[in-house]
Parts: C-alpha cells; structure tokens; sequence
C-alpha cells in the first residue's frame, strides 16, 4: 500500500521522485539514473552512480505499514554486500520514517526481515571496534541496562546500490565495519557498534526480528525465509505439554510394573534346608504353559561362594537345562564406607513345553561354602514387567531430553557466529 506524497523531478535526467521522508532528509537518490542530489540546494546533483543493479527485495519505496501502531514509510534502499574470500554475503537495507517516530532501518536477508533503530542511549563508553575483537582473547562481553551481551560476528560491509531518500549522504562503494553482541534471550535483540570508514560517525544501534514485516506492508508476493536468524527464537510452543506427556507415560508404566510385581503367582518351595541334604531329584508340577516359569536358588551365604550343577527334565524326558550357576556374596565395612558384591540367589527361567511333572537336579559343587540356610523355589505362570520398565525409563529419557533439545536449539543462533579460539 501507498500514502499520498508530493514529488520532484529529477534534476539530472527529470524523472519524476517521490518526496517521503520529511523534513531532515539531505539526499535523494534517482532510482533512474543513479543521480545523489542534494536536497538542502534545490536539488543539486552531488554524483551519478550510473549502471547500478537494484537488489531484490519484497519492500519497494512508498510502502507503508505498521508496527506497534507506528506507521512506517520505507522511503530509501541500499544494497549491501560482504565478501570474505571466495563467500558473498548481500542483503538490503531499507530506511524507514514516521512524522512521529522518527527514523528506522528494515533490513531483509535470506527472506527474514529485521527492524533497526538507533540508540541514543547506548553504551558509548564501551564501543566494540574490530580491533578491540581481534585482541581479546575470548569473546568480548558488556553490559547495557542490567543485561549482558556477548560477541557474535564482524561484518566488513560495503554499499553496492542506492535510491531514495536518507537523512545523512550515502555513497555507493562507502564500506565499514559493525560488530554486533547479542545476549541469550533472543527477546534482547541485538546490538551493533557501527564504524564508517573515512571517519563519519560511530553509531549504535539495536535490532530485533520483525517476523511481520512484510504482512505489515502489505507484500502481496511474500519471500520465503531461508535458515536460522540468530534473532530467531526456536522455544517449542509444544514443549511443556510433551514433557507433561512423556511425564505421564513414564508414571503410568510405572505403576502397571508395580501392578504386575503384584500379580504374581506366589512361589511354590521345593527345598529348603542344608546343601548338604539336596535330595538326587526334586519333582514338581507345571499347569500354566502360555507364560514363562522360573526356578530359583537362595543360599544365605556371608563373605562366601557356592556352586551348583542344574539339570531341568520335562515330562516327556527332554532335557531343558544343564548349565551351572555360582553364588557368591561378599561385605565389608562400616557406615558410609560399607560395601557389598556379589547375590545370594541365582535364577533358571524357562518356558514350560508342556503340562505334567517336571525333574530338578541341583548338585552342589565340591569347594565351595556348605554352611547357610539354602532354598529351592518354584514360580509359573509368571507376568514380565521388563517392557513396562524399559518404557518407563525411555519415556522418562524423553521427558528429560525435551528441554534439552530446546537448548540446543536456541544454542543454534550462535552457529553463525565468526569468533575463533584459534589464534
């Protein structure tokens, strides 16, 4: 959209030019002919930039829009661009003027549109030069108004195309140098210490995202935006309510696990006595084949070990197990500095194949401890609570990670920062 304006004619080729900035405006540059003329002398021409290219950019002179309940006039265009060895870097800056807030700068690079105002309050006494950056050590840090900032980059910038109004006189091929700080909050902005070279004034300026920008003007053929600003905060609007999520389903498995724990079938005792006295065989009964079962040996054993030949027949004479499980179980220590290794119990699970009577043989081996109370145990029909564990522990992982992965994200605005430790 379009305000009303007056305009001029060009004085070098007499092409007709909107008049938009207000009363400080000093240069008009014709977007025709390149021609600066100087608006305090009737328009004098002051240079003629011809054969310049105008950069593209969704923001065209004479557009207005709003912020804050401001309304803007994008009243002036320059092209910048960087180049540091064989990487390009270019980006347009656009002025902007309301009669009652003065002026302001829009800049769009890579679709993402920044707004720029200058501080007159800003931390003069502690001005970040190029130089300055290139002494430290470490990253410079200051402070403005109780928040702090860190450096971010170095930008050698030079001035490729310009058209429109300003209130100061810009050249093409004018270069310089801005440093810019940011802090951790992305709500902070940034600020920029800006250095013109051939001596015109320092400034500083302060900078935040504008997402709306270009629906605020009106762009009937938006730019799509491409990367991550580094004003760009990436806090994930789901991330409470996935933490509370995940939270939940940790809890939950949690507490099915506890329900299954208690759902099991009490133990049947099979022996319980001296090693010593271990019956040759030792029959039992299976009833429930569609769940796992479990044969379990305790020896009540103290700084000691013990070990066991086990052989598990079916019904049908087919030997299921014939392995060998070794108890062993040692302390010490008092207090903060006991310790312990080792258990008093050792398991043979199995899945029954069939209904009937089962044969145990448990053979104590030669050497080892004889003393302590020891005890065979039967359980069938057993419920497995290890998926609900293994869900709740990864539900728990997630609920942790989620924050987590929201700083890593919001860490990503400093990916684009040029600081090295290398000297």
């Amino acid at each position: 959209m379009t305000g009303t304006t007056r305009a001029i004619d060009c004085t070098n080729c007499g092409a007709g030019l909107a008049v938009l900035g207000g009363g400080r405006v000093n240069t008009q540059v014709c977007g025709y002919c390149g021609a600066s003329l100087d608006a305090n002398d009737a328009y004098r021409v002051l240079k003629v930039w011809d054969g310049m290219e105008r950069p593209s950019s969704p923001f065209g002179l004479g557009m207005t829009g709003a912020i804050d309940g401001v309304t803007f006039t994008v009243i002036g265009t320059l092209g910048q661009r960087e180049v540091w060895g064989r990487q390009v870097w270019e980006w347009v800056d656009h002025q902007l003027f309301s009669p009652t807030h003065g002026y302001a700068w829009l800049t769009v690079e890579d679709g993402h549109c920044v707004l720029t105002r200058k501080l007159r309050d800003g931390p003069m006494h502690s001005f970040l030069t190029s130089a300055k950056v290139e002494r430290a050590e470490t990253p410079p840090r200051l402070s403005w108004k109780g928040t702090r900032y860190r450096y971010y980059a170095t930008t050698n910038w030079e001035t490729t195309y310009v058209e429109g109004e300003f209130n100061w006189r810009p050249e093409r091929g004018r270069t310089g140098t801005t440093v810019t700080v940011m802090s951790d909050d992305p709500a902070d902005g940034m600020l920029a210490f800006v250095e013109p070279v051939g001596g015109a004034e320092r400034e500083i300026e302060r900078s935040h995202l504008w997402p709306g920008a270009q629906a605020a003007f009106g762009v009937e053929a938006p730019v799509r935006v491409h990367g991550q600003h580094p004003l760009q905060d990436i806090k994930a609007a789901i991330g409470p309510m996935m933490i509370a999520w995940f939270a939940g389903l940790a809890v939950a498995a949690v507490a099915l696990g506890f329900v299954v724990v208690a759902m099991q079938p009490d133990p049947q005792r099979l022996f319980s006595g001296s090693p010593q006295d271990l019956p040759p065989e030792i029959v039992f009964a299976v009833s429930d084949t569609t769940r796992p079962a479990r044969v379990e040996l305790f020896h009540d054993l103290r700084n000691a070990f013990a070990g066991y030949e086990v052989q598990l027949t079916a019904p049908d004479g087919t030997a299921l197990a014939d392995t060998y499980r070794e108890i062993s179980y040692y302390s010490g220590g008092s207090g903060e500095d006991s310790w312990s290794e080792g258990s008093r119990s050792q398991t043979l699970n199995f899945v029954p194949p069939m209904a009937g009577d089962y044969t145990l043989s448990v053979a104590s081996e030669s050497g080892g401890a004889t003393s302590g109370a020891f005890r065979v145990t039967f359980r069938e029909g057993r419920l497995n609570a290890f998926w609900l564990w293994a869900a709740a522990g990864l539900f728990g992982l997630c609920a942790a990670a989620i924050p987590f992965f929201g700083l890593a994200k919001r860490s990503a605005r400093w990916k684009g920062s040029d600081w090295s430790s290398e000297g």
